[in-house]
């Protein structure tokens, strides 16, 4: 897999640790279960513990659902339609400063936003290809100044707005050269304000800078390390570590900042809260569970999005098994003092 670096090192790799003691990132816990976060596309991380849901089934409707850490059944924000307020195919789902909620909609070519109460505050979008017009918005994620990045996948480009949906800037066009896209879908701003964008049928990952410029590019198609099969929604962490909802594979990778894969999360879910309290409730699915082979039941399906905490926590939707699996990373930062130079042939050994 090759990866080319075209641009000098950004403000982004002089605020990052020089190296990371990583020392594991093991299966937390499992949230959610069927008949409430059904079809989990995306999750926003709420204050106080709440937790964003937002659900897409294509044949059913699409809505979010309110949940916690408790992992209760809140209640649900927005329901099934083309309406003002309505959704219809959502993709990915945000929170700002205030705990307001934005949604992409592919269907509606629009991004709505609601108050963390449900209520609905407004919507912008119309469907075209001329600037500041989107044709099936994907991914989309905010920048330091809450500036919001739209993946605007039918027009094959990104573009960047105010939250009330005023035209900043546009990158990108079809294609599979540098700099060029094909149906992308994820994306992911750095604290250096550098986009990444997940080039989906390009089985690849992009990264540019805050003007579009190219920067590298990592990732090719295929089931191996590092390798990608249509990958859908990103997230990058204050280490520089870039996640990766690698669809078609089923799983998230993980990749440092120069673009070197180094682990995958493929699933290792426990029944949620929820979950044990609906199969101890119903004999005949109590009687399933105890029969069945359960190793196929812990992995993911289908995953679309990665998100992040600050305590270093990622969030995974598992759509296929209408969950959310949570792992904890565990690193610490090294300085240049801390560890040996970059070796100039590799180690026969790893620790």
């Amino acid at each position: 897999m090759a990866i080319e670096e075209r641009a000098a090192p950004t403000e982004t790799t002089a605020t990052r640790p020089y190296a990371l003691l990583r020392a594991g990132f093991p299966y937390l816990t499992t949230l959610g279960m069927r008949r409430v976060t059904t079809y989990p596309v995306d999750i926003a991380l709420g204050d106080e513990g709440r937790l964003y849901v937002l659900c897409r089934d294509d044949g059913a409707g699409a809505s979010i659902r309110r949940t916690n850490w408790d992992d209760e059944d809140l209640d649900t924000i927005s329901k099934n339609g083309t309406g003002e307020g309505q959704l219809l195919w959502p993709v990915q789902l945000l929170r700002d400063g205030g705990e307001n909620l934005y949604v992409s909609d592919e269907a509606t070519h629009r991004v709505s936003s609601f108050g963390r109460d449900g209520s609905f505050l407004g919507s912008w979008g119309t469907e075209g290809s001329e600037p500041g017009q989107l044709d099936k918005p994907a991914g989309i994620a905010f920048d330091a100044d809450e500036n919001l990045w739209v993946v605007d996948s039918g027009n094959h480009r990104v573009q960047k707005f105010t939250k009330d949906g005023r035209f900043i800037l546009g990158f990108g066009s079809h294609g599979s050269a540098e700099g060029e896209l094909n149906l992308p879908w994820g994306i992911a701003v750095d604290a250096a304000g550098d986009v990444y964008v997940g080039d989906w049928k390009n089985d690849r990952i992009q990264k540019f800078t805050a003007d579009g410029e190219f920067v590298m590019e990592f990732g090719e198609s295929g089931s191996g390390d590092g390798q990608l099969n249509r990958p859908a929604g990103m997230a990058v962490d204050a280490h520089g570590d870039v996640y990766v909802a690698d669809r078609g594979n089923h799983r998230v990778q993980l990749f440092d900042a120069t673009g070197r894969y180094v682990e995958q999360f493929i699933g290792d879910a426990t029944l949620s809260k929820s979950g044990r309290r609906y199969v101890l409730a119903n004999a005949k699915v109590l009687r399933g569970r105890e029969m069945t082979t359960l190793e196929h039941t812990k992995r993911l399906r289908g995953p679309s999005s990665v998100r992040l905490d600050d305590e270093g926590r990622l969030y995974i939707p598992d759509y296929g098994s209408h969950r959310i699996q949570v792992y904890q990373k565990e690193a610490y930062p090294l300085s240049a003092d801390d560890i040996w130079a970059p070796p100039k042939a590799p180690f026969l050994y790893n620790v």
